[in-house]
């Protein structure tokens, strides 16, 4: 395509020189001889280089590169002044209202086409570093927008550590869909047999229509992604979301948040194991708890009955001994017989209570069960305590704020 030059000059020689310097090679020129149609043409047809004589009636040069250079439209365009005037101050006068270049007349149709070249590759330069720019600036908001969405999901990975049932787990996951601007549904499944799927849902506004339960229960578990227009259902076992509203209209953002679902649902995964395998300590930790303390109830019975029945032996031998005292007198035993054999089952049966006498070794062995099971439990209910607060200590605490107010360029 032709360079399209415009000539604002009241003398109408000097369109005819520049017209015959530049059409033969290939310039497309066109005119005006005043300010004011000047500017009118320029808005029209856009050329690339303004040829802008300095001294006219009306608005002069400057005035009218002053009122170019304010208008968004043509304020690239490359303005080349001419003047009979070729001292430091014009030429600083010129460049103060934006011009690019500066030629004195009467000029040389060689030097006039010499300069006109480096001024096209100048300007087609300038495009391409605008354009270049542009791309850079467009990269960088980019750039900051996916960093900005990672912290995000970090954020919600930090604060799922706190939370302690699958209702915050979910919720969770919700408020920062919000953040993301995707209306959601999510579903947990939990299989109980092997023919029938229980699902629990969740959503951004609190419903969920049967057919959006039928499109993600229905649909392949083993894809990552099920796409239809502007919905995307993500798979991540045991939990799915499908996405009412992604962005057709912004396929850079469309990639992003698809790259970010999994991360989320991954996220949600892990925390609903370790919420599994909390409610299965907390509920080992019920039953151990419970099993100490039938066991010492046990002891302590056990001891305190062991004890009575040592007592209650020794009475009973104490009552043999005296019964059989008094059958041995009417038996008709001479004395010193009767003594000898009274004496002799009093022996018998203090040295039998003497052997079966483990009062004191019983309570102190069962003293010190049962201290070590006191010790124990005392030491299980301290950790049970700081597990249950370790897991729920970040609940309350306010999450670290995303920058938004970030300037580029």
């Amino acid at each position: 395509m032709a360079t399209k030059i415009l000539v604002i000059d009241d003398d109408k020689f000097i369109h005819k020189v520049i017209k015959r310097s530049l059409e033969p090679i290939g310039f497309d020129v066109r005119y005006a001889f005043n300010g004011q149609s000047g500017i009118e043409a320029t808005l029209e047809d856009k050329p690339d280089i303004i040829l802008l004589d300095v001294e006219m009636p009306g608005a002069n040069g400057y005035e009218v590169c002053e009122h170019l250079k304010n208008l968004p439209d043509v304020k690239h365009i490359v303005i080349v002044f001419l003047s009979s005037q070729c001292s430091l101050r014009e030429r600083l006068q010129g460049y103060e209202v934006g011009g690019d270049d500066y030629l004195t007349k009467p000029f040389e149709k060689e030097h006039l086409i010499a300069r006109l070249k480096v001024l096209g590759k100048y300007q087609q330069e300038r495009k391409e570093m605008q354009a270049q720019y542009k791309l850079a600036q467009k990269t960088a908001i980019t750039a900051m927008t996916g960093t900005s969405e990672i912290a995000i999901a970090l954020q919600f990975m930090e604060r799922s550590i706190g939370y302690t049932s699958i209702e915050e787990t979910m919720q969770g996951l919700l408020e920062t869909t919000d953040q993301f601007h995707m209306d959601c549904c999510v579903c947990i499944e939990n299989s109980f047999d092997n023919s029938v799927n229980n699902y629990d849902w969740y959503s951004s506004d609190g419903t969920v229509s049967p057919l959006e339960k039928e499109l993600v229960e229905m649909s392949d578990k083993n894809l990552r992604f099920l796409d239809f227009g502007c919905r995307t259902v993500a798979h991540y076992q045991p939990v799915s979301i499908l996405v009412k509203n992604m962005p057709l209209d912004d396929m850079s953002r469309y990639g992003r948040l698809k790259d970010l679902l999994p991360v989320l649902l991954s996220i949600v995964n892990t925390k609903l194991n370790a919420l599994r395998i909390y409610v299965a300590l907390i509920d080992q930790s019920k039953e151990l708890r419970e099993s100490f303390t039938g066991i010492r109830k046990n002891l302590f019975t056990l001891a305190s009955t062991l004890v009575k029945n040592r007592e209650r032996s020794s009475l009973l031998t104490t009552d043999a001994v005296h019964n059989l005292g008094l059958k041995f007198m009417g038996m008709g035993l001479e004395v010193d017989q009767e003594t000898f054999l009274i004496d002799l089952i009093e022996s018998s049966f203090s040295e039998t209570l003497d052997a079966i006498d483990i009062g004191e070794q019983l309570r102190h062995s069962f003293s010190f069960i049962l201290e070590n099971l006191s010790d124990t439990m005392s030491k299980h209910d301290t950790l049970l305590e700081e597990f249950i607060q370790s897991q729920t200590e970040n609940i309350n605490s306010p999450p670290a704020e995303v920058d938004d107010d970030i300037e580029l360029f």
